[in-house]
This record gives C-alpha cells, structure tokens and sequence, in this order.
C-alpha cells in the first residue's frame, strides 16, 4: 500500500483528474480535445499491460516493470507521440498474469502494470488505445482463448479464422463480461475507473478493425451502455454503424498492404463523415525501401484531412537491470528476417540498433522522420533533442576476467555514454572512457579498476549534448 501511495503522489495522483480534464471526442471526419482540433502521430507499444504475451517470446507471459513502461512512454513523448496504442492493455486473457486467466476469473494483479501504464502516460500528455480483441494471446489470438474455454475447437485458429467466436452467444456473452470488468475496473493509482478516464482515447474492438457487422454493433452497443465517454474504434466497414466513431486500419507494404489499398476505405470511412485512423504503419526497409519513400508516405497522411492520425508499429525500450529489451519474434534467418513476423524488421530502438534488416544509422534516421511527422500532425515544430536524464540503477562489481564490470539502466536519448572514475564519492572524476559504450554492449569493463574505485556513468545524445550524471557507485 505504501508503494502504492508513494507513486500515486509521483504522478500525481486522482487529484491530476479534474472533473473538466476533457476526453477526446468526434466531429465529424475531425477528432477535437477540448473543443480544438487533435490530430497526432503516435506508436504502438503491445506490451504495457502484457509483456511476453505475443508474439512468440522464450520467457513467456510476464508483466512489465515499472522502469521499462516509464522508459517507453519517456521515448514516446520525445519521438513526439501524442498517442500510444497498446493491444496488451485490453486483450489480456489465457495466461497467469493476464487480466482474465480463466473464464469468469478476474485477476486484480493483472491490472497492475495498465493501471500503472495509464496513470503514467497521463502524466506524459500521451493518450492511450487498448485494444478488446486481439492477435498478441500465444494461442492464436484473444478470441481463439475465448472459444477454447468454451471446448470449441478451431483447427489452426487464428484472428482471421476463428468463425464461431463471431456469432457463439456463450462467447459473445464471455467478450462482454471482458469487456465490463474492464471498463468498470478503478485504477488504484488514479482511482479512476477506466470508463471514466479522458487518458483513453477509444476502445479498439478489433486488431486490426475486420470485425463482421453484427458482432460489431452488438459489441459497440454494449461498449456504450457502460461507457458514454470514449471513443469506439472499428474498421472502414462498419463506419455506418451508429456507436463507431472512427475507422482503423493497418497500412503495411511488408504484407501487401499499401497505402494505394487502403485509400478506399479512407474514403468509404469519409462518405459516412467519420475519422480514419492508421494505427499501425510500416517504416522499416521493407516496408519503404528509402527513406525518402518513408518520408513521402508520412507527407501523403499528413496530406489527407480525413486522416486524424496514425502510429508506427512498434516501439521498444531499455531493459530493466541494463541494456535493451530483446528483439521480438527474433529469428537468425535473414529470410525470415525479410519476409516473415520478426520484430527484425519491425522493432524500433531510439536511438538506433543494427539488426538484419535496419543498419543502427538507418533505423536512427527513420525515427527521425517519424519524429519530425508526429510533431507535424500536431501541427508544431520540431524541438531540439533533450539532454539525456541521468542513467539509473548503476552498479560496480569485480569483472571475470579482472578489472571492474560497470552497468547501469539506460537513459532515454542516449545515443552512447562516457564513463568516469573518482577515488571518493565526491570526486575529482577522471573520464575513462570518452562516449565509447551504447546500450547494445554489456556495460563497460575498466581493466584497471579496483575495488573501492567510484563510478559514474554520463549519457550523450545523438547531438552530442551532455546529460545528466548517474549517481556514483563504489566497486564492490
């Protein structure tokens, strides 16, 4: 409970929710906040209610750290996104961390890490979409864990082949006790119910947005009953139904999805005077073999009245402990690296990393031009680049193979790091090793260290401005 309180009054706190904080609202094909025009860029991060949940990950289902959602709604907000989507956040069902383990079991831990995500990204000014029904369960899909609990079996069952998840009404029944205990659930950082906090921008029904007809009307209508306040998110083929406010949709060239295909259901979606949202684009080389054709496909949205905003897929972050959090779906194969699902071409480090697909200097100038569009949606400049907070967590043990092993939590923005060393806390400090580590290496060793040295690590940003110091650490 202590814990609790302490972060409550870190971010603020349910005195942060005033009665007059607005939600996010429709007009027409336009989105308004507070009564003024809100178009964003933003970026999906599937993993902030559910981390390990989908796709494949060797550790499994697990939520989490604080450290690692605060580091990726920090770098959200400095890659200018005003949005951030999480599938994990709604579909959440089928395994022991999840929000419904079982059918009709409602696990208060497995709020945990979304009430934690939400109270945070409030106080980063981001706006979040969960997602109901999603692709990211191990078992094929949210709906697929849905219909097995119910001992229906659906060969090879996957989001696009689960019919009987559409019209079971034992199923559809189980998708609207989800969906009360989600809405209904109050935050025990904010104390805020879900259905009552503007930090949410809409409920996405469907990954994707596919979702036949009369499962969608009869989901939307029930959304409402509950929930007056929020969006509803749904594909361009259901923008007719009344309770949809906004079309979704994914734009990829990797799977044959380009922006010439989508084009139709931006328009089908304008015919009916609502919003089109690409929640999930493309922006690695295989999706735009340059970045001059990155760059185009931004200018084209940004462009398209109608389209009232869209997010890259998919953001990562710094790992808890040191380093980065590991490549999604990896895979040592440069073919299925190429063509497959493998976060080796979809991934985005900030700044850069290698991977088979992206060079680091490669994947840092795409982000760079996903940061420059994000802030124009918003209709503002680009502002320089902060200077990096200072690393967290830093430790100094006797290395292996002699020396001291130094390591610390990542910064946000740090593009590499100096290390320093005192013979006292207070220093004089001695730079040993000038902007000569990234979060890619595994700390750093200095060979002539020895126990009872100080250390400190130094972050630097992709402009080579200073940031703030870690806290000095003794060798142990």
């Amino acid at each position: 409970m202590l814990v609790i309180l302490l972060v409550c009054a870190a971010v603020g706190g349910s005195a942060a929710y005033g009665k007059g904080d607005p939600f996010v609202v429709r007009s027409g094909t336009k989105l308004l906040l507070g009564g003024k025009p809100f178009r964003f860029g933003g970026a999906n991060i599937e993993w902030l209610g559910v981390a390990g949940y989908g796709p494949a990950d060797p550790t499994g289902p697990h939520q989490p750290s604080h450290f690692e959602i605060d580091d990726a709604l920090a770098t959200a907000r400095q890659l200018g996104a005003a949005v951030v989507r999480s599938q994990t956040m709604g579909d959440s069902v089928g395994c022991a961390v999840c929000i419904e383990p079982e059918r009709g079991v409602f696990n208060a831990a497995g709020f945990e890490a979304t009430d934690y995500a939400l109270a945070r990204a409030r106080a980063h000014g981001i706006r979040v979409i969960p997602t109901i029904i999603g692709d990211d369960a191990l078992e094929g899909g949210g709906g697929c864990v849905y219909l097995q609990w119910r001992g229906i079996d659906v060969p090879n069952c996957s989001l696009v082949n689960m019919a009987p998840f559409w019209t079971n009404t034992d199923v559809i029944a189980d998708v609207e006790a989800h969906i009360r205990a989600l809405l209904n659930h109050v935050n025990v950082y904010t104390h805020v119910a879900y259905k009552n906090d503007p930090t949410i921008l809409g409920w996405d029904l469907l990954n994707g947005g596919g979702s036949p007809r009369t499962w969608t009307k009869t989901i939307a209508r029930f959304v409402r009953t509950l929930d007056p306040h929020h969006l509803i998110l749904s594909g361009y083929d259901n923008a007719g139904i009344a309770a949809v406010d906004a079309c979704v949709s994914f734009i990829y060239p990797h799977w044959s999805l380009a922006l010439s295909a989508v084009k139709p259901w931006m328009a089908a979606c304008k015919r009916e005077n609502k919003p089109y949202i690409a929640y999930e684009y493309g922006w690695d080389a295989t999706n735009y073999a340059t970045q001059s054709a990155l760059n185009a496909f931004l200018a084209t949205l940004r462009a398209m009245p109608s389209v009232a905003g869209d997010a890259f897929w998919a953001l990562e972050a710094h790992a808890s402990g040191h380093g980065l959090l590991p490549i999604p779906a990896d895979t040592t194969d440069p073919q299925v690296a190429r063509t497959g699902e493998s976060g080796e071409w979809w991934a985005l480090y900030w700044p850069g990393i290698q991977t088979l697909i992206s060079s680091a200097g490669d994947m840092t100038a795409r982000a760079q031009l996903i940061r420059a569009h994000n802030f124009a949606m918003r209709g503002l400049r680009v502002p320089a680049l902060p200077s990096p907070p200072g690393p967290t967590s830093p430790s100094a043990v006797a290395a292996p193979t002699g020396g001291v092993q130094v390591s610390w939590q990542g910064a946000v923005g740090a593009a590499t790091y100096s290390v320093e060393r005192a013979s006292a806390a207070t220093g004089p400090w001695t730079v040993i090793c000038t902007r000569c580590v990234t979060d890619r290496d595994d700390g750093f060793t200095d060979r002539k260290g020895s126990r009872g040295d100080w250390y400190r690590v130094v972050p630097f940003n992709l402009a080579g401005r200073r940031g703030t110091p870690s806290r000095g650490v003794q060798a142990a």
